[in-house]
Parts: structure tokens; sequence; C-alpha cells
């Protein structure tokens, strides 16, 4: 049954929430064999907005809140719209996420697919003052987020007192982390890294694992796609593509080089789509974003759908003395950038998606 586009739903369903190749990079837009899956009441429910907010949404103003954490370190917003555009035009449209992340803050992207390779790398670096830096590195003592492993490497193999070292030391970084993804698309979320830049080491698939299992979340709305990226990659999912981006974007001081895993779930009509950050420079201990995206199941004759996009991280800043402070004031910052960023997404996909056909044929 069709629900009411300004009734509040109270329910217990299920699940929460940055043209492609071989690997199954273009994601089938066709249900997958035996797959549940979730409406616009499990929808509601995982956006957790008020049914004044809702009816905001339902009018065409965007809407952004702040959830509430547990985990002192994590901070967790989420932001919901309507707009005119499908959720077909919406997956091929993130796919191209070069062009989708495209904003003033997004310094350097680019997007890379299994099987990995040096290539992939290129352009991935360190910033200047992060290099300079990082002749004082230690296990436990440094400014940048590394693994004992790289920051032993950089100390061994990187030579300071030569006028390159700098890209010497670039090369040590990109090797390890090849090295990295590699082990991990083979081993999973076991083989995420553990930072060892402060003398409390920090595990990432214990801290995956915490923003992924934070409710609402995917576990209430798409059951089967929380257990796959749990179990990946022992457990496969039909209807799930999946790349990679590399991207140095600017947050707070410091501009952050990350690596992030992307996961497309798609049904007809509706989208589930999960951003692993798996490691980063600066700042994040963990970050998951969970984008859903809902056809409008109201006038056919009028397309439009619902985008919800979630983002849970936990952040180092946000520990110690001053931890609760910078809680308080990035709360506000968090709620309206996301409130800001959303529009801007909008706008572009209504205006890039006017023309866009309904259903996509798979490849």
């Amino acid at each position: 049954m069709k629900q009411p586009r300004d009734q509040c739903v109270e329910s217990k369903m299920r699940f929460p929430a940055r043209g492609t190749l071989a690997f199954a990079l273009l994601v089938p837009l066709v249900a997958p064999a035996g797959a549940e899956t979730w409406d616009l009441a499990a929808l509601r429910v995982f956006a957790s907005l008020t049914a004044d907010q809702w009816k905001a949404v339902n009018s065409g103003v965007v809407q952004a809140r702040v959830l509430n954490t547990q985990e002192k370190r994590e901070v967790a917003v989420v932001g919901v719209a309507h707009l005119r555009a499908t959720t077909a035009c919406f997956v091929t449209k993130f796919q191209d996420i070069e062009t989708f992340k495209k904003n003033p803050a997004v310094l350097r992207i680019r997007k890379f697919t299994p099987p990995v390779g040096p290539k992939d790398l290129e352009g991935f670096s360190l910033e200047n003052r992060d290099l300079a830096d990082l002749p004082n590195c230690r296990v436990g003592n440094c400014n940048v987020k590394l693994t004992a492993g790289m920051i032993v490497r950089l100390n061994r193999d990187v030579d300071w007192s030569r006028s390159d070292h700098d890209v010497r030391a670039q090369a040590v970084v990109r090797e390890e982390l090849l090295r990295y993804i590699e082990t991990y698309l083979h081993e999973g979320n076991s083989a995420l890294i553990e930072y060892h830049d402060k003398t409390n080491s920090i595990r990432l698939p214990r801290e995956f694992r915490g923003v992924l299992d934070a409710r609402p979340g995917l576990g209430e709305f798409v059951p089967e796609f929380r257990e796959y990226l749990a179990q990946y990659p022992s457990q496969p999912l039909p209807g799930v593509g999946e790349f990679f981006y590399w991207s140095t974007e600017s947050f707070g001081l410091k501009p952050v080089a990350s690596i992030t895993h992307v996961y497309v779930y798609v049904q007809p009509g509706r989208a589930a789509i999960a951003s692993k950050q798996i490691y980063a420079s600066h700042y994040f201990d963990a970050s998951l974003g969970l984008t859903a995206a809902l056809d409008d199941p109201g006038d056919a004759s009028n397309p439009g759908m619902y985008l919800v996009y979630m983002n849970r991280s936990r952040i180092d800043l946000l520990s110690g003395f001053f931890g609760g402070l910078r809680r308080v004031i990035l709360r506000g910052r968090l709620r309206d950038g996301m409130r800001k960023n959303l529009a801007d997404v909008v706008r572009k996909l209504e205006a890039s998606c006017a023309d866009y056909p309904q259903t996509v044929e798979q490849r």
C-alpha cells in the first residue's frame, strides 16, 4: 500500500544510512533473486526526521538533523531531500564520483577499480606540511595518521638529507597504501589498518564495526546489505557494485588525504550506497557515509525521488579535555553544512537528470 507523503510513519521496518567497467561497476538496475526490499515507511524511520520536517521535505525544503551518539568521538548527521529526478539517474551520476563530488573543498580526486595497481595511486600525495613533519615521525608520536609499518619504513628507507627526500617519501607512502588495499581486497575488514600516530593506537576494524552497527543504521533498513558490509568480501551479495576513490579535501586546519571504498546496492526504483573510509591522513578515526534513494511512489506522471544521506564519523579532536566544546561547535556546523551541500546536490541532479530516461537497461 502506498504511504501518504505527509503522514507520520511509526514503523519498525529495517535499515539505516563519496557507467562503469568490469567488476560489476555499472550496477544492474534489476532486483537480485531473493533480495528484500525497503519502502517509504522504512526510509522515513531511517531518516529520523520529525513529522514537521517530513512535511518540509515534501514541500521541497532540504532538511538536516544532527543525531545523538553514544561514542564521544562520534558525530552523526542526516540530510533528506525530495527532488525531481529518478533513482536510476542518481545512481548513474553518483558512479561518476569525480564529477559528483566536484566542489571547491575537493582539491584532488580520482576513481579507481579492482584489481588495483601503482597507476591507481598516481597523484595521491600528502601535503607539503605533512611531508615536513615526516622526518620527526616515530611510532606513537607523529603528526600524520600512519601505521607503525609505514613510520618504520619512512625512517629506514628515506634519506632525509637528500634534496629529493619528499619524492621518495611520497613513493613509500603510495607503495604502502597500495599493498594495504591489495591485502584488504583479499582479506576484508580484518585487514583494515591500525593507526600508530598516537600513544593509543586506533584499530580501524573495531572503529568501522562501531559506526556500521550504530542506530539508526543499515541493520534496520537493508539488513542484507549491512551483513554484506560486515562480512566483506566473504559473503557476496548479488546486485552490489564497488569502486574506490582517493581524494584530498579541505577539512579544518589541514587538508585530508583519504581513500574510500564505495559499495552500491541497487533494486528497481531504489538504491543504498555505503562509502567507507579506509584511510585518512588527519582527524578521522573512522567515517561511514550511507545514502538511500527511493523513487517517489506517488504521481507517476511527475517523477520524483527521496534522497537520504547519513554520515557517521569518529574524530580524534573530539577526545581529550576540549573535546566536549569542540563537539558542540561541530554539531552546528555539520547540520548547516549538510543542508547546504545536499541542496547543491539537489540542484545539480535536477538539472542533469531532466532528460534522463526513467529506466536503464542492464549492461
